[in-house]
């Protein structure tokens, strides 16, 4: 994980107009284009965060090539902090967002001192209900947004503390 380059613009850019990394993400109108995401980078990097979050770049350690996006952000009523990651679908399905996830996490409840996360998902995006439940989190309903009903999940910071004690005890 590192903080956004100038440099890494395109790249974000080609990540948010592919139309696999929007099939969840665009509810109500056809993925942008290339130019577009260009353009909307500037809001994007300044969506309101915690202080201490906002979004980092996915790296590959071997070759630093970027793989995506790592995600730490105030919901739109500012109640919750939003957990959340883009990645290049070459890198799905190989465990980058899962460790990386679980490094934002922590740094979440570590550094940060947040007590709880949330994680508003498509409920037909098996995928990130997948990574989400391996990082601890618990689906607690659903919300609506924009019109679709979305699965809300939450990770406690208490319950993964708990959780860590009790797996320790055990060994």
């Amino acid at each position: 994980l590192g903080p956004i380059k100038t440099a890494d613009y395109p790249v974000i850019a080609s990540l948010n107009a592919d139309p696999a990394v929007q099939r969840f993400l665009c509810l109500t109108k056809a993925p942008p284009t290339y130019e577009e995401t260009l353009a909307d980078l500037p809001c994007l990097l300044t969506t309101p965060a915690p202080t201490g979050g906002g979004l980092w770049c996915i790296r590959s350690r071997a070759t630093t090539d970027f793989l995506g996006l790592m995600l730490l952000l105030n919901t739109d009523d500012h109640t919750e902090v939003e957990f959340g990651y883009r990645l290049l679908p070459k890198f799905w399905n190989h465990g980058y967002v899962t460790e990386a996830g679980c490094a934002v996490v922590n740094y979440a409840f570590t550094n940060l001192g947040i007590t709880e996360l949330c994680a508003i998902i498509h409920p037909n995006n098996t995928a990130s209900k997948t990574v989400a439940e391996k990082l601890g989190f618990l689906r607690i309903g659903c919300i609506n947004q924009l019109g679709f009903n979305l699965d809300h999940y939450t990770l406690m910071r208490d319950s993964l503390i708990s959780s860590d004690s009790q797996k320790a005890a055990t060994k």
